[in-house]
């Protein structure tokens, strides 16, 4: 059986462990990029792969180009390195497991489809560890029968792919997610104040709602740690801000007005100017108290 020849662009804390999971397969041929050459390394002395160079291509042709990067200037920067480099085919899949605009996503498909390449906007949610432990869910837009053929990759660091439609709709359901997420970590902040100032017990009260009505994969996985005022858990403020603010740039479009987003947004961008910039999402908490 012929392997395929996989290039994976992006080792930050989630492309590190899903590379990892793909250098593992004995049918991946697997070439790795990442900008900072520091973290490149820190991947090839625990993991088996190619490193990349766009000066030295030697021909390399790819099956699928995988992305997992910061933002729409990242992603639109590294594509047009890659069309200039010429490594791909006909064939090739490009899959793009960031969180952009869909403004970025048509960008993509234009400057794609020139060279006869197939997109999938193929944002990912489930935090570091589900990273870590190939447990990721992938929401994906674009092209179904280009979907089924990137299956068999995708797999080796997901629990959960689903297709969600035509180009474009992988972005929207993040989006989606990215409102829940910061609605409920609002929730989990005002409860947090509420339950202290009546001085209950907080890990009692973990116990107790962790399974309830009220549990989430968010109280569950950072209630205890914002308990311990502890917040290098994943997911970052940075993060979070740049993604609630492509999700209230398309809801302007869709005339629609999001006031908890807009609301959490606000909390979020003051946040990215403090020392918890680069901690995670739940140092929400901080602009409550």
């Amino acid at each position: 059986m012929q392997k395929s020849k996989v290039l994976f662009i992006g080792l930050g804390r989630m492309g590190f462990h899903m590379a990892a999971h793909l250098s593992k397969s004995k049918n991946i041929e697997l070439f790795i990029y990442n900008r900072s050459k520091k973290k490149e390394n820190e991947w090839l002395k625990r993991y088996s792969a190619k490193k990349f160079d766009f000066k030295n291509l030697s021909n390399l042709k790819f099956d699928f180009i995988i992305t997992c990067l910061k933002d729409d200037l990242s992603i639109n920067q590294i594509t047009k390195f890659l069309i200039k480099s010429f490594c791909f085919h006909q064939k090739t899949i490009f899959i793009d497991h960031s969180t952009i605009s869909l403004d970025q996503v048509e960008k993509l498909n234009k400057m794609l489809s020139f060279c006869q390449i197939q997109f999938l906007d193929a944002p990912i949610t489930g935090g570091e560890e589900g990273a870590k432990n190939g447990k990721l869910s992938i929401m994906i837009g674009g092209s179904a029968s280009k979907f089924k053929l990137s299956l068999p990759i995708i797999k080796h660091y997901s629990k959960s792919v689903v297709y969600m439609g035509k180009s474009g709709s992988g972005q929207l359901t993040k989006f989606t997610n990215q409102i829940l997420i910061c609605g409920i970590l609002y929730s989990i902040s005002e409860a947090f104040i509420f339950s202290k100032k009546h001085k209950i017990d907080q890990n009692r009260l973990y116990d107790v709602i962790k399974n309830g009505a009220a549990g989430s994969w968010q109280f569950s996985n950072r209630y205890l740690t914002l308990i311990k005022d502890k917040f290098n858990f994943g997911f970052s403020t940075e993060l979070m801000e740049k993604d609630l603010r492509y999700v209230l740039k398309q809801s302007k479009k869709s005339k629609l007005n999001l006031k908890l987003t807009k609301e959490v947004h606000h909390k979020y961008k003051g946040l990215i100017k403090t020392k918890y910039k680069s901690q995670d999402t739940s140092s929400l908490i901080k602009t409550f108290i």
